[in-house]
């Protein structure tokens, strides 16, 4: 068998390892100098077009202005190009352009301190978790210069990248903290919509009201809405009546998380008032209800016979009435109803479960529950149809909550949702490769 090797190429003249670095054709190099710990090269085109923008005549070189741009570490040393770049007068007298700078993309884009190759470098790597001043320490300059670049790109990149909108059936919307200034203002709330069947960021929306949630939807491609099949939600009166007119085909699903969470509040609710009105004060270490206070949160098949006999006395002593066991047996029924696998057998159980909790003598608690219960029963039954859950959204919010640890909180929206869009949307990376960026 005859083992082919690959070839590889060795330059050994400088001048063409420093045009190596470069990578650009057209593109000379002028000049190689060490600054203390950085390294500098000084470029120019070989061919410039003199033709003026505006009129079509020709142009005459006027000036030779040096610009200087942060690239690529060079073996572990910060790397800077200085592009002398042509500025060229229009000879027409008569011509409103007057006067041009020689401009390409693929060295700088405009208003861009950074390397084109050197910003897509830095937005991956902030995409990846890094911190922005993080990677402007390992390129040696400034915070913003590299933030700048990241935000061109990140939204250049995320408004490229149509597939994250277009592969999903089932979208979850859920709110976020952004940001509290201080305590004597409001804390300001961020809308996560995302992909459940995907598990993804799609869009984040700069407020939790019905206008800009359903501003967005009303924006999307008519396809993109009528594809929508489900859509999952934590109760919000806001997000249902978002899904009831912008997405009427879609079933909402109600996150059974948030449902049977409303069974141990009301529990736990229940607990503190039979507490207080035993024992005339709040819960203390050796009162019966509050050592069972976790274990009544607990689900049933997780106790153990020691746990289980536990429960049982300890709510002998403190719950005479047995207002917090008659609580606890409806939390667990409430959680049996998820366990259906027919849908017709959950809905009559759901439906025992919220007649039995109406009725007059019942503690308030459970009145109020079944109340809500009724109030969300269809959408609280289409989780066995979907089988949906705004689950896949409350865990994107964990890596939202990520980014702003890493970036000690953002008060600029722009910022805070390109950062999470790049980390949590999973963008398509290969897209980057060809933006341009003027």
């Amino acid at each position: 068998m005859t083992i082919k090797f690959k070839s590889t190429f060795v330059r050994y003249e400088p001048s063409q390892i420093v045009e190596a670095l470069v990578g650009l054709k057209d593109v000379r190099v002028l000049a190689y100098r060490r600054s203390g710990p950085d390294v500098e090269l000084v470029i120019e085109q070989t061919v410039v077009d003199r033709l003026c923008p505006t009129c079509g005549g020709a142009g005459q070189i006027k000036e030779r202005p040096t610009v200087r741009y942060v690239d690529l570490p060079v073996y572990g040393q910060p790397m800077r190009l200085a592009w002398r770049k042509h500025r060229v007068i229009c000879r027409r007298p008569g011509c409103a352009g007057a006067s041009w700078t020689s401009a390409d993309h693929r060295i700088a884009a405009k208003n861009c301190l950074l390397t084109t190759r050197c910003a897509k470098w830095a937005t991956m790597q902030v995409g990846t978790g890094r911190a922005v001043s993080d990677v402007a320490q390992e390129l040696s300059c400034d915070w913003h210069t590299v933030n700048d670049a990241v935000m061109t790109y990140g939204q250049a990149l995320l408004a490229a990248d149509r597939r994250r909108l277009n592969a999903t059936t089932a979208i979850g919307l859920d709110e976020t903290s952004f940001v509290k200034l201080s305590s004597r203002r409001a804390r300001s709330y961020a809308t996560t919509v995302a992909d459940v069947a995907n598990h993804q960021i799609i869009e984040i929306l700069p407020s939790r009201n019905y206008v800009d949630v359903a501003g967005w939807i009303d924006q999307q491609p008519l396809a993109w809405k009528q594809r929508i099949r489900f859509g999952a939600l934590d109760m919000s009166a806001t997000y249902a009546a978002v899904y009831t007119v912008m997405l009427p085909r879609a079933e909402q699903v109600v996150d059974p998380f948030h449902c049977v969470q409303l069974a141990n509040r009301a529990l736990d609710d229940i607990r503190r008032r039979v507490q207080r009105e035993q024992k005339g004060h709040r819960g203390r270490r050796n009162d019966p209800l509050y050592r069972v206070r976790r274990v009544l949160l607990t689900g049933e098949e997780r106790l153990d016979a020691k746990a289980t006999q536990r429960l049982t006395s300890l709510l002998q002593l403190g719950d005479p009435r047995g207002e917090v066991a008659l609580a606890y047996r409806v939390k667990e029924r409430l959680r049996e109803f998820y366990c259906c696998t027919d849908i017709h057998t959950a809905r009559a159980m759901l439906s025992e479960l919220i007649e039995h909790c109406l009725r007059p003598g019942l503690p308030p608690e459970l009145n109020k529950l079944a109340r809500t219960l009724k109030a969300w029963y269809d959408k609280i039954c289409n989780y066995h149809i979907a089988r949906v859950s705004n689950g896949p959204t409350e865990a994107l919010n964990n890596l939202i909550k990520r980014i702003k640890r890493i970036g000690y909180g953002f008060t600029n929206f722009s910022n805070y949702r390109i950062r999470a869009l790049l980390y949590a949307g999973k963008p398509n990376w290969r897209v980057l490769t060809s933006i341009v960026v003027r």
